[in-house]
């Protein structure tokens, strides 16, 4: 009587078998890393969002304390003294300011961001300040107006800052792209404009700014106009 081995039976998988349970095993993991990296990027824009709510309510603190808002910081060295610190007033505008996080007592970036070591490395992730002239070197008054300077437009490249609502302060992060994005990447001394909206493909940024109704009402709230 012969008997059949049931190791006849059995074969290993070929190349090609192999080949497609690793494709197969590569996709289900993507399904799974992908939503893990939505959810975390939206937590650090939440995140972001209430630092900018954060650093809107230090400027108006700032204000209420010494009765304007504070100049950009422009040091680049680490090693400075003035590091962090607002510069002036008089305030320098010819280059791009940051926001003077250590007069403020605030973090120095934003949740993409990370510190500097020297004066050459980028400022990756640090907030973008910029202040209407006649609010940061001058003392405010119920008579005071922005130089209606500084203009926001939408991707569209339609204004969002109207005469009645002119723009006293803007503050902005990179975003996750840790660059500044659109209209955003340029600098101008004297005309600056700058871009908000939704995140697109190309546009991550996440901009607020205090427009002077608000920033009036707040301060006469407060009795210090």
């Amino acid at each position: 009587m012969h008997t059949v081995s049931v190791k006849a039976g059995r074969r290993g998988f070929t190349l090609i078998e192999m080949a497609i349970v690793l494709v197969v095993l590569g996709l289900i993991a993507s399904l799974l890393v992908t939503p893990l990296a939505m959810r975390a990027e939206a937590s650090q824009r939440r995140a972001a969002e209430e630092m900018l709510d954060n650093i809107t309510d230090a400027l108006i603190g700032f204000a209420l304390v010494q009765g304007r808002l504070p100049c950009p910081s422009i040091e680049s060295d680490p090693a400075s003294s003035a590091y962090g610190l607002e510069q002036g007033p008089p305030c320098t505008f010819n280059v791009p300011g940051y926001l003077p996080w250590r007069t403020l007592g605030l973090p120095a970036h934003d949740p993409w961001g990370s510190p500097r070591a020297n004066a050459t490395q980028p400022w990756t992730g640090h907030w973008r300040y910029r202040p209407d002239k006649n609010f940061a070197e001058g003392t405010i008054s119920l008579s005071t107006l922005p130089s209606g300077s500084i203009q926001i437009k939408d991707h569209d490249g339609n204004l969002i800052s109207t005469a009645d609502s002119r723009i006293v302060a803007v503050v902005f992060s990179t975003g996750p792209n840790r660059q500044a994005d659109g209209l955003n990447t340029t600098h101008s001394s004297t005309s600056p404009t700058f871009e908000a909206g939704e995140p697109t493909p190309a546009f991550d940024d996440l901009l607020r700014w205090i427009a002077h109704p608000l920033f009036i009402a707040r301060l006469a709230r407060s009795g210090r106009l």
